[in-house]
C-alpha cells in the first residue's frame, strides 16, 4: 500500500470511456448514503449491504488503487473526525459517517472494487497491521481503538478540510446560503433570568411583573437597598439587618421556616436566601432560533437535598422497547430544529432504524421524541455539540441502568503508576 501522504490517490483516466473516475462534489449520494440504515444488530452480510457501492458504477478503478483510496479514507476520518470518546463506532456507520465524508472531492469510494470486497475484511487488516482495533461481539462488527502511536498514524498527514467531500459541501451550502441572503447560524447562549417573588416588588423591584432580570441586576437590586437603608450592622459590617420589608422579601409565605425569623443575616446567607426565593428562567437564542426564547427552568433534586435550577434542553435517555436497545431524544423543538430533518440525518450516519411520536407534555406543550435502534447517547450528545454548537448545559444524558449505554474504552486496573 502506498505509503502515508496529504495527497490522495491517483484515479485512472486511461480508460475508454471519456468519463474521468471522478464526480463534481454537489452529486447527491443520497441514493447511497440512505442505504445505511438498517436494523439495531447486523450480521455480516447486513453490514456488507450497508456500505453499498457509490455511483461510478461505469468507471474503470483497479483494486490496487481503490485499497490506497480506503487506506487514505481510513486514516483521514482517524485523525480528522474520529474522537476517543465516540468509541466504539458501528462498522457500517464509521464507513458511512466517517470515512465517506473525508474523501477527496473529486473521488467515489467503493469498498467491493477493493481486493478486499467487504467492510469486515478491511478493517481487519488493518486491526492487524496494529492500527485499529474492532471487535464482534454477536454479529456486530465495531471499531473500539485507534492506535494513535502506530508510525502509519504518526506519518499520515491529513487533506485540508476544504478539500474533502464533505468540505466541499459545506463551502457550497455556505455559498448558497449567501447567494440567498441567508446569514449562517449563530452559536446558541444560554443565560439565567429572574422575576422576583411577589413580596419584593415595590420594594426591592419596581412594579413592572413582566420584566426579566439578570443575576447581576437581581444582586444589585438586593446591595442598593440595603445601602439605602443603612442596614448594615455598625457593630458587626459582616452582617445585614433585617428590617421588616427584607424580612417579607425574604420569608413571607415560607411555611418550611421553623422558629422565629432572624433579625440579621450574614452577607453570604442573605444573598443565598435571596437568590432561593427568586423565579427561575433561562432565555436561549442564536443557532436556528428567529427570536429568543424564554423557559422556567426546571428543578433536580441534589444529594444534598438541594434544588438546583437547571435550563431545559435537548434529553437524551437509552431503554429498551420490546427487548430492543434504543436511544430516545426529545427537545429539539426548543432549540429551532426540525425533529423530522435530524432524524433523517442521524438514520444515515448510525445505519440504525428510527421513529418519532408525538407527545404531550405536563404544560400543554407538544414535541417529539425520536426512537433510535441501539444505544447512541454519547454519540449524539458530541454531535448536537460539534455540529450545532450546542452548551453541554442544553443536553442531558440518561442512561437506564450502568451496562445499558454505548461501551466505554475499557482500561486495566492492574496497572501501577509510579
Amino acid at each position: 500500500l502506498s505509503s502515508m501522504s496529504a495527497a490522495p490517490p491517483a484515479t485512472r483516466s486511461d480508460q475508454a470511456d471519456p468519463t474521468p473516475a471522478t464526480r463534481a462534489p454537489d452529486e447527491d449520494e443520497s441514493s447511497a448514503d440512505g442505504q445505511g440504515a438498517a436494523r439495531e444488530q447486523h450480521s455480516e452480510e447486513d453490514e456488507e449491504d450497508d456500505v453499498d457501492s457509490e455511483e461510478g458504477s461505469g468507471i474503470q478503478v483497479s483494486p490496487e488503487e481503490m485499497n490506497d483510496l480506503l487506506e487514505f479514507c481510513l486514516f483521514q476520518a482517524l485523525k480528522t473526525k474520529v474522537k476517543d470518546k465516540m468509541l466504539p463506532i458501528e462498522s457500517g456507520a464509521f464507513y458511512l459517517q466517517y470515512m465517506r465524508p473525508v474523501r477527496p472531492c473529486n473521488a467515489f469510494l467503493d469498498i467491493k472494487r477493493s481486493s478486499f470486497k467487504k467492510l469486515s475484511a478491511f478493517l481487519a487488516h488493518y486491526s492487524q497491521l496494529g492500527v485499529i482495533r474492532v471487535n464482534d461481539k454477536k454479529g456486530t462488527l465495531k471499531l473500539a481503538e485507534v492506535k494513535r502511536n502506530h508510525p502509519k498514524y504518526l506519518d499520515f498527514a491529513p487533506l485540508p478540510h476544504a478539500e474533502t467531500y464533505e468540505g466541499a459541501m459545506e463551502q457550497r451550502q455556505k455559498e448558497e446560503e449567501a447567494s440567498n441572503g441567508k446569514q449562517p447560524p449563530r452559536p446558541i447562549t444560554l443565560e439565567e433570568l429572574h422575576r422576583p417573588h411577589r413580596s419584593m416588588y415595590g420594594s426591592l423591584f419596581n412594579e413592572d411583573k413582566q420584566a426579566y432580570y439578570s443575576i447581576l441586576e437581581c444582586r444589585k437590586a438586593l446591595d442598593d437597598y440595603v445601602e439605602k437603608e443603612g442596614l448594615l450592622d455598625p457593630l458587626t459590617p459582616s452582617m445585614v439587618i433585617l428590617d421588616p420589608i427584607l424580612c417579607d422579601a425574604l420569608y413571607a409565605g415560607d411555611s418550611s421556616v421553623e422558629g422565629p425569623i432572624p433579625t440579621h443575616l450574614s452577607r453570604g446567607d442573605l444573598k443565598t436566601r435571596f437568590f432561593s426565593r427568586l423565579q427561575h428562567f433561562f432565555r436561549i437564542q442564536g443557532g436556528r432560533l428567529k427570536n429568543p426564547q424564554i423557559h422556567p427552568a426546571k428543578y433536580e433534586k441534589q444529594p444534598n437535598g438541594k434544588m438546583l435550577a437547571k435550563a431545559p434542553g435537548i434529553y437524551i435517555k437509552t431503554d429498551n422497547r420490546r427487548g430492543h436497545n434504543v436511544t430516545l431524544l426529545r427537545g429539539l423543538e426548543l432549540l429551532g430544529l426540525n425533529p423530522e430533518e435530524f432524524a433523517s440525518e442521524m438514520r444515515e450516519m448510525f445505519a440504525a432504524s428510527s421513529s418519532i411520536t408525538l407527545l404531550s407534555e405536563s404544560d400543554g406543550r407538544k414535541q417529539h421524541e425520536i426512537m433510535f435502534q441501539g444505544y447512541w447517547e454519547k454519540t449524539l450528545a458530541s454531535f448536537l455539540q460539534e455540529k450545532y454548537q450546542l452548551p453541554s448545559a442544553l443536553i442531558e444524558v440518561k442512561t437506564k441502568g450502568k451496562n445499558a449505554g454505548e461501551k466505554a474504552q475499557k482500561t486495566a486496573k492492574n496497572i501501577i503508576k509510579s
